[in-house]
């Protein structure tokens, strides 16, 4: 039985896609770490970024985490969200390295580990300019000098993130400051470091450019692998699928009616006051999803291209207008074609959308292979 929305998952694809990616890094240097935080951890997404060749696997949250091992995954698995003091025993127990930058979390998880009997592995992040999480350079030293005194950890690498928060882009000035960094750190610790992390799916095009500093040699791609294309410019990335994951919902109202609404205006529900393009009378859908399941600003209806059936791409004809929390409204122009009340559409998904639709309850997940759905959950 067929419930909408829904969301289109093809593991096949998001294989391929991480196939391509991994041989584009692999030519210089670089392991890919399949990050999958966006789909929630789930199992058939994370065992296709395996099938696919990355090195290991990595997550924001312990939950997510929890269902990859639940799920029987061994692989490696990083904590990619600096860990909460509330959960530091389950990241000593299910992840295999943690993203730190806190001295007191490393306390705590130098006295978890040793309480467990286990050597935690940690990877250090530097703040290279994006102001997220990080420990500044021109600190490294003092932090350098306390991990150096803690037993039960070891630290492996560093790392750094950029292009998630403030925007700031991977160059090779910022990469040869991690680079940098990591020697101070390596003099202070009296070893050498393993890993030098250099990002996420950001840094794709200064890898694919040969501009990246020799050093570097991981990154933690998601983005990039589950919907394949580049992030700035968000073109597609060549050899790689841009519809592993197709968003469905099914029109309940579509009627002629004017573009500008009727009556003194005030806010609407969320504050806003939304501007109304002025057209003709138009034809107006409603699709069932809302703000509560997806932002309608990071949906958008798709189309075959060229009619040739092997490549999805945004269709014009077709304009997410505006939603509130469980209806979205889509201009369909002077005419509305063949669609009517019950018709399904069919939506690609910019980042932002894919992390909600998998997150909302009220979208169903299908896994399909070559059109052909075999699982819902």
């Amino acid at each position: 039985m067929t419930v909408n929305p829904r969301l289109l998952i093809d593991p096949n694809k998001v294989s391929v896609n991480t196939q391509t990616i991994v041989e584009m890094c692999a030519k210089h240097g670089i392991e890919v770490i399949g990050v999958t935080k966006a789909v929630c951890g789930d199992p058939r997404v994370a065992l296709a970024m395996l099938k696919g060749g990355v090195r290991g696997l990595a997550d924001a949250r312990i939950q997510n985490i929890k269902r990859l091992r639940s799920a029987g995954i061994k692989a490696p698995v990083m904590l990619l969200r600096s860990p909460m003091l509330s959960e530091i025993e389950d990241v000593v127990i299910y992840s295999d390295v943690s993203l730190n930058s806190e001295p007191e979390v490393l306390g705590r998880l130098s006295e978890c580990a040793l309480e467990q009997g286990a050597e935690h592995p940690v990877i250090l992040m530097i703040d290279v300019g994006e102001i997220r999480e990080g420990i500044l350079p021109a600190n490294i030293f003092r932090v350098g000098e306390f991990v150096r005194g803690l037993k039960g950890i070891r630290v492996v690498g560093i790392g750094t993130n950029l292009a998630c928060y403030s925007g700031v882009k991977p160059t090779r000035e910022n990469m040869n400051l991690l680079l940098a960094t990591g020697k101070e750190l390596q003099e202070i610790l009296g070893y050498r470091l393993k890993v030098y992390s250099g990002g996420n799916s950001s840094g794709l095009k200064l890898i694919q450019s040969g501009s990246l500093p020799a050093g570097i040699n991981q990154f933690r791609i998601g983005e990039s692998i589950l919907l394949g294309r580049y992030i700035f410019d968000s073109s597609p990335i060549k050899g790689t699928h841009q519809d592993a994951f197709t968003f469905i919902a099914e029109l309940i109202e579509l009627k002629e009616k004017p573009s500008q609404p009727l009556g003194e205006m005030g806010s609407n529900t969320f504050g806003d006051r939304p501007e109304q393009e002025k057209l003709q009378i138009h034809f107006r859908g409603i699709a069932a999803f809302g703000r509560q399941d997806v932002p309608p600003e990071a949906v958008y209806p798709v189309n075959w291209l060229n009619g040739n059936n092997t490549e999805k791409r945004k269709w014009p004809g077709i304009k997410v207008i505006g939603a509130t929390s469980d209806h979205t409204m889509l201009d369909f122009g002077a005419s509305a074609g063949d669609f009517g009340v019950g018709s399904e559409l069919e939506f690609g998904l910019e980042y932002p959308g894919l992390l909600a639709v998998m997150t909302s309850d009220y979208v169903n997940k299908e896994y399909v292979a070559g059109g052909k759905s075999y699982e819902q959950n």
